[in-house]
C-alpha cells in the first residue's frame, strides 16, 4: 500500500493478498520468492549477497 492506495507496476498480471504459508505455491520469479522471504524473516536490512 502506497498513501493508501495499492501500487503495482505495468508488468504485474495480478494483485491479491495471500496467507504466508500460500507462497511456495504460487508463480514467481526466484528472485521475488527470495525478497517475500526476507521480508517474512523480519530482517533489519535486505540480504544483498
Amino acid at each position: 500500500m502506497v498513501g493508501g492506495r495499492l501500487a503495482i507496476s505495468d508488468e504485474s498480471t495480478e494483485l491479491r493478498f495471500v496467507q504466508p504459508q500460500e507462497i511456495d505455491q504460487l508463480p514467481m520469479h526466484h528472485t521475488q520468492r527470495l525478497r517475500i522471504g526476507h521480508f517474512l524473516e523480519h530482517r533489519d536490512r535486505p540480504y544483498l549477497g
